[in-house]
């Protein structure tokens, strides 16, 4: 989980309510568009609340996007959490298993692209949400990678870990790119996206299972 946030704790359980009801609208107005969307006159009317209530609990615009980027992180890694789990359990072969946390991870940030490209283009002018960001993709990498050297044994390029990181950040540029996740639109949906999975998988299997001649 991410850091305590910054905000302002409510203690009773109706104003618990209400700055939840404040939270999902502001994540729910950041999926539908963009940072710019995010007003707290906007927020207060989705969650039926009073701007005043809101001040209540943070300091204004900049403060209540921290709070919603926790709660959103903190979902993105529990979800992150129970698909690798899931991909465990699996036991696949790990000529099965690369190509399948490969396409896993495209789906995962498909998923997730309408709450992050928000966040992620408001990181290189807020230093805040970078480093939120910048925490969970640590994690995000940790976790992938975790899964890969599991099955050290299979690996036979020289150096499993820088290997691993490798793919994975080569899987994630890719699949951010077409996703236009801190990228601009006009990268976004190039090529074919099942065939730009099947690639990936099969490029990092190969890489994976290269053994360099001394």
């Amino acid at each position: 989980m991410t850091d305590s946030p910054a905000f302002r704790t409510p203690q009773q359980d109706r104003s618990r309510q209400s700055f939840e009801r404040v939270l999902e609208a502001a994540i729910e107005i950041l999926a539908e568009g963009s940072f710019e969307q995010l007003t707290l006159a906007a927020v207060s009317q989705r969650a039926g609340v009073s701007t005043g209530s809101i001040y209540g609990r943070v300091r204004g615009k900049e403060e209540l996007l921290n709070a919603a980027q926790r709660r959103i992180l903190e979902r993105v890694e529990a979800e992150q959490a129970a698909l690798l789990k899931g991909i465990r359990a699996e036991q696949l072969p790990f000529a099965a298993l690369v190509p399948q946390l490969v396409d896993a991870l495209g789906e995962f940030l498909k998923a997730q692209a309408n709450l992050l490209r928000p966040l992620m283009a408001r990181a290189p002018s807020d230093e805040a949400v970078a480093a939120l960001g910048k925490q969970s993709f640590g994690k995000l990498e940790e976790g992938w990678c975790a899964v890969l050297l599991e099955h050290r044994a299979a690996i036979h390029h020289p150096r499993p870990e820088h290997a691993a990181w490798a793919c994975f950040h080569l899987a994630y540029a890719a699949f951010a790119r077409y996703l236009a996740l801190g990228s601009t639109a006009e990268a976004a949906g190039e090529g074919d996206w099942a065939e730009l999975k099947s690639d990936l998988g099969e490029m990092s299997l190969l890489f994976l299972q290269y053994a360099r001649l001394e």
